[in-house]
């Protein structure tokens, strides 16, 4: 988790400079930004952990890991 959280947030970060750099005329106010930002960088940690979680719960077995990969394909 200590490398995976801080990856997610460079790749967001980039992805938000991208945007911004891309986009000339960009509809949302300040605060929206830092809303939107505040959102995915807390939906990203959690859904790191919560990985995690599952990973430490279901490691002696392999028999559901597609019914988990397919789940967390669904949700994102």
């Amino acid at each position: 988790a200590l490398v995976d959280i801080p990856l997610f947030w460079t790749l967001m970060c980039l992805m938000f400079g991208v945007l911004l750099l891309l986009n000339r005329v960009f509809p949302l106010q300040a605060s929206e930004v830092l809303i939107l930002v505040t959102c995915a960088i807390g939906y990203g940690v959690s859904l790191v952990l919560l990985i995690y979680l599952i990973a430490f719960i279901f490691r002696r077995g392999r028999s559901n890991r597609y019914l988990w990969s397919f789940s967390f394909i669904l949700v994102s």
